[in-house]
């Protein structure tokens, strides 16, 4: 479906004042208390006793895959990025040079921890099975010096330090291991698909966690879409949740606030105009600083897929932290990006730990947001927003400006789709064969080539003043491939997907930003894919990713990253072991296989990187596949990704 976003060229520098917007009960004013559309759902009971529950689980978990095939294959939603930032094809634009290759080493430089976090299996049959088959992955991690959090798609999982799972797993499948509770059951809403075919609850996804060492507070956000109860069906409503725990310690309760999004001019939302009469807020990304929390969005018409811009929310966090009902907001709508003439795509929270905070300017936070998807070809610049008079949040009048810098950098654009070595891929047999599901759907290739994203920043950290960025391009050299028109031929290309990365120091006194330094690092012949970033006090960090090639089944794997940029080789953290099956890649998940949206990475306060990335950790041929759909409790029918925690410290 059509995207309407402007294209045009890309300044190289450019610096605009964007004013906000503040909505109060329905009317415009310069400032304002409780301006978004946000109510207070309550306190969550432990998280703990929510695990021990005695789920009684029936035979039913199981159940239900023809009515999902069915439902996957019609409740596609548009609107993943707009228009424009194609992916740089042989023959058109010159792709970007790699300014330093590498080569990879399975001596895991600096790793200290690594396990294998929450799968598709977890996440499928969590809260007695009552999910959908989510694909891909959406990573949240955050942690302390002795909890580590990680919340994908439908589930949520807590460890200690050292891999120990502390949510207990489902009685039903006892030799499957721990399994963790649903985002429905954290939350407090009904299962999202009670099964074989309903009732249907909300559905939740795109979720962030972060820990606030200043207030000790654990930090989550999660989108989510109404369903209608009976038939399942999108009602065109739905909105993001926020999440802030009670205490330090995340087994405890949790204060829930929901803020909606529609933004059609009900539940005391702005009207936005959208042409079906329904807004999506896609995409919520978490950030915070000493005074606020922040939910960014990039908002869709949700039924045609229009793209309408990014949009902005800004909560006192001392009135988060306090428990209070109606805390003190700020909305900045439809924000635009004068760099590139058109709506701002993804202003993705730079986080930072709470020594990293800045004062200048009442409180300033930054955002990042890269134009390449806005774009056709190279982008050559990226753009820095900053949030200021932050500490007006704390007060009952918040006053607050966003501003954006564009900086010029060095050239880079989209990634293009990864190649990865063949293995067995059942659910495609299945899909490709009419004897097996009585479909018949044209013969794909195998194994898929996957999806490298649209372009946003993955990662964002400040440290000691300089903001630190990483997002995917595509370089010079084979290792990727192209789909046909209709997603379901595919053939190599002379591409294939590197990280490029960047380093600016903004002024605390005035709009400027100094590009410290940026560079592309690739393996040739491979693909490095949905990066994210983090550094500690002493400049030690990681860029995490999934490496895959034509002759590597998607694996976990980092590079050291320090304030000089990636200084060494890639480290395989785990090994993959197959290629990726999932149902994105097929006719019932219409043909776009999808690999993540985004990975996640932290820093405990101790100094420990944390961070996760998807990766393939299992293998299942079709008759075995075939006989038991879940391969052991390693996958389900419908896909095999899992994910991958892991820590560094090179001390």
């Amino acid at each position: 479906m059509p995207r309407h976003v402007l294209r045009r060229a890309v300044p190289l520098a450019s610096t605009v004042l964007l004013v906000a917007t503040l909505i109060a009960s329905g009317s415009t004013k310069a400032a304002a208390v409780d301006t978004s559309p946000t109510t207070f759902r309550g306190t969550t009971p432990s998280l703990s006793s929510i695990a021990a529950t005695d789920h009684q689980a029936t035979r039913a978990q199981s159940s239900g895959n023809a009515f999902e095939s069915e439902w996957l294959r019609t409740h596609a939603i548009e609107g993943q990025e707009p228009e424009g930032g194609e992916a740089v094809r042989q023959g058109e634009v010159a792709a970007p040079t790699a300014s330093k290759d590498v080569s990879v080493s399975p001596g895991a430089y600096g790793l200290v921890r690594s396990w294998q976090g929450s799968n598709h299996f977890d996440s499928r049959y969590s809260g007695n099975g009552n999910q959908f088959s989510g694909e891909p992955p959406d990573q949240g991690l955050c942690a302390t010096d002795t909890r580590v959090f990680e919340i994908v798609n439908s589930v949520v999982q807590i460890y200690t330090t050292d891999g120990k799972p502390l949510l207990a797993g489902d009685p039903y499948y006892p030799n499957s291991g721990p399994v963790g509770i649903t985002l429905a059951q954290f939350f407090g809403n009904p299962p999202e698909f009670q099964r074989p075919d309903g009732p249907f609850g909300p559905t939740a996804f795109d979720v962030s966690c972060r820990y606030d060492a200043a207030v000790q507070r654990w930090l989550v956000t999660s989108e989510y879409l109404d369903l209608d109860p009976a038939t399942g069906d999108y009602t065109g409503t739905g909105g993001f949740y926020v999440a802030v725990s009670t205490s330090r310690n995340p087994l405890g309760s949790w204060n829930i606030w929901d803020t909606r999004t529609t933004n059609n001019g009900t539940e005391g939302t702005p009207n936005h105009h959208c042409s079906s009469g329904f807004c999506y807020g896609d995409y919520p990304q978490l950030g915070f600083d000493a005074n606020g929390l922040y939910v960014s969005t990039n908002e869709f018409d949700f039924f045609n897929g229009e793209f309408h811009g990014a949009q902005l929310y800004a909560f006192s966090m001392a009135d988060l932290v306090a428990g209070r009902a109606h805390p003190t907001s700020v909305v900045f709508q439809n924000v635009r990006s004068e760099a590139i003439y058109a709506r701002a795509f993804t202003l993705q929270p730079v986080i930072s730990q709470p020594a990293g905070f800045v004062d200048a300017a009442g409180g300033t936070s930054y955002f990042a947001m890269t134009q390449s998807p806005l774009v056709d070809g190279n982008a050559t610049g990226i753009s820095l927003w900053r949030l200021v008079n932050t500490s007006s949040l704390n007060g009952s009048a918040p006053n607050l400006s966003l501003t954006e810098t564009s900086v010029p950098t060095g050239p880079y654009t989209t990634g293009v789709a990864a190649l990865q070595r063949p293995g067995p891929t059942p659910l495609l047999t299945c899909e490709n064969a009419p004897s097996c599901i009585g479909a018949d759907n044209p013969d794909q290739k195998s194994p898929l080539p996957l999806a490298a994203g649209s372009g946003k920043v993955y990662g964002a950290w400040l440290r000691k003043g300089v903001v630190y960025l990483t997002t995917v391009t595509a370089v010079a050299g084979p290792g990727g491939a192209e789909y046909s028109a209709s997603g379901v031929r595919w053939h190599p290309i002379d591409l294939h997907d590197g990280v490029a990365w960047f380093a600016l120091r903004p002024s605390t006194t005035n709009q400027s930003v100094q590009r410290v330094n940026d560079g592309i690092v690739d393996v040739p012949g491979e693909n490095m894919l949905f990066p994210s970033v983090a550094m500690n006090a002493d400049g030690e960090g990681v860029i995490g990713m999934t490496l895959v090639g034509s002759h590597r089944y998607p694996s976990h794997a980092y590079i050291p990253f320090t304030t000089a940029g990636p200084t060494a080789q890639v480290e395989i953290a785990a090994p993959g072991v197959g290629p990726n099956d999932g149902f994105t890649g097929t006719f019932d998940g219409g043909y776009r296989t999808r690999w993540g949206d985004y990975g996640a990475a932290d820093v405990a306060p101790d100094g420990t990187v944390w961070f996760a990335n998807e990766y393939i950790a299992q293998q299942c041929g079709f008759s075995r596949w075939y006989a038991d759909p879940t391969c052991g409790f390693t996958r389900t029918f419908f896909a095999n990704w899992s994910t991958r925690v892991s820590a560094y410290n090179p001390r």
